[in-house]
């Protein structure tokens, strides 16, 4: 049994508890760490199986008690808390971003890249879930097929009904961040251009935020994005794909079901409520991006899908890429 602390108790932070309750059966969550005491006594009573908890992070880091931790606390509190880990020794599953800065992710990744070499082994993971989510492992295992002919462009939509506390440079950090990444996983590929613009702002849209945006990228091999990130669309969570391939068409559609147009066969998206956000959309993704997390965790074994500090890394060099390029 392998024993979990979580630093953040807020959405991600309490769903990631939830979820290795349910459904990780070789690990329980032992100690919870917000600045929030409500919230930790909460969820504690919640979980039932909490030893201690604490509002110092430090304190749970360094709590014989707890073997992994989970880092879900606020983005900017990301760097300070990847160095609790690394003066920790401890096994680390870190929500995404690396950092809200380029500069900061610089830093932090070669602290934890010395650290690893010194040890000799990967001890921080970073949570891009949509890695472990069926919908794009099926396109990735449709591609492979050949059946659709090279992939051409793609078009995505990543739309949250609401996104309290977003920031203009938080939608690339915090949500553009996942297009970044789940792209360039799915096509084993790397990014050669990011161009950025900011159609009609929304009113629904808090005074400030520029949203929606509106992103065209191109990889390496040619292949094109045209995507959009909402952040307030105050009309049901909305996460799509279409990849267009030579031959035929592959999409995943809001409620996460695989559609394929080709030879002559068209198929159907599914209707019905939308999910209110991205860990309803998602939860799938999660659980099994935690029980990889445990089994590497238990094993040593590395697993391919979960996300490394080079990955992290990487996608927020591309999100300065796509900053850089804004136009209005």
């Amino acid at each position: 049994m392998v024993n979990v602390g979580i630093i953040g108790t807020g959405i991600m932070g309490s769903g990631h508890a939830r979820y290795i309750k349910e459904h990780v059966s070789d690990a329980t969550v032992v100690a919870l760490s917000d600045i929030d005491p409500k919230r930790i006594s909460e969820l504690s009573a919640e979980l039932g199986s909490v030893l201690f908890s604490t509002t110092n992070p430090e304190e749970l880091m360094n709590d014989p008690r707890v073997d992994a931790v989970i880092i879900a606390s606020p983005d900017p509190m990301h760097v300070p808390h990847l160095r609790l880990a690394i003066a920790s020794g401890k096994q680390i599953l870190c929500e995404k971003p690396i950092a809200t800065t380029l500069e900061d992710a610089r830093m932090i990744s070669e602290e934890i890249r010395q650290y690893q070499s010194r040890v000799g082994k990967k001890m921080i993971n970073f949570g891009f879930m949509r890695r472990f989510d069926p919908c794009y492992q099926e396109v990735r295992r449709l591609i492979a097929t050949g059946e659709f002919g090279a992939p051409l462009f793609f078009r995505a939509v990543s739309r949250n009904v609401s996104s309290f506390g977003a920031t203009s440079t938080g939608l690339f950090t915090n949500i553009a961040i996942h297009d970044f990444d789940i792209y360039r996983w799915l096509f084993n590929d790397e990014w050669e251009s990011i161009h950025s613009f900011y159609p009609r702002r929304s009113s629904l849209s808090p005074e400030g935020l520029d949203d929606p945006l509106v992103l065209i990228g191109k990889l390496k091999s040619g292949i094109t994005m045209v995507a959009d990130i909402v952040a307030f669309n105050n009309y049901g969570y909305d996460c799509r794909v279409e990849v267009v391939c030579e031959k035929g068409s592959i999409q995943i559609g809001t409620h996460g079901d695989v559609i394929t147009q080709v030879n002559g066969v068209g198929g159907a998206t599914k209707g019905g409520p939308m999910a209110t956000n991205w860990m309803v959309r998602f939860e799938p993704s999660y659980i099994e991006e935690l029980k990889a997390w445990i089994q590497e965790v238990k094993s040593g074994t590395l697993n391919p899908d979960l996300a490394t500090v080079e990955d992290a890394l990487i996608a927020n060099e591309v999100c300065a890429m796509g900053l850089a390029s804004i136009a209005k």
